[in-house]
């Protein structure tokens, strides 16, 4: 298994639009480089989440973008749904950071049912690749089992 050298590590439906426009929305505010990413795809998201009980088709059955945070380390723990949606912003720090605390005071259940409903619409929201996209040779330190 590849050393991941960043606190958060995401595994992303790399066929989605919606998707792939977060990663990229995530990519432009990482300024303090905290984060790294994976497509649900690729052999190296499986082998990570395997150990999660997370398999291919419980991924599908999920509908979820997964976030690791401290892989590796006696920290490590698996997030999801909207739980990465609030610790994504909450490590970017800045105004994300309290909009990430805001949230943060939002009871799971609700936060997950909004997640859920942007999910179970996110291709009519912004359509589906045939293929992962390749990410720029500027981002390609980012991605990881590509």
């Amino acid at each position: 298994m590849p050393v991941v050298d960043a606190p958060a590590l995401m595994f992303y439906d790399g066929l989605c639009g919606f998707c792939n426009a977060s990663v990229q929305w995530l990519l432009r505010q990482d300024k303090r480089d905290k984060f790294r990413f994976a497509a649900q795809q690729s052999a190296f998201a499986q082998e990570v989440l395997r150990k999660y009980g997370i398999d291919q088709e419980k991924m599908l059955s999920d509908n979820s973008v997964y976030l690791v945070m401290d892989l590796g380390s006696s920290a490590e723990r698996l997030l999801k749904r909207s739980d990465v949606t609030v610790q994504c912003l909450y490590s970017l720090g800045g105004i994300w950071k309290a909009l990430g605390a805001g949230l943060r005071v939002v009871p799971r259940f609700i936060r997950d049912a909004g997640y859920r409903a942007i999910a179970k619409n996110r291709f009519r929201l912004a359509g589906r690749y045939a293929s992962c996209p390749i990410p720029t040779a500027a981002q390609r330190a980012k991605f990881l089992g590509v």
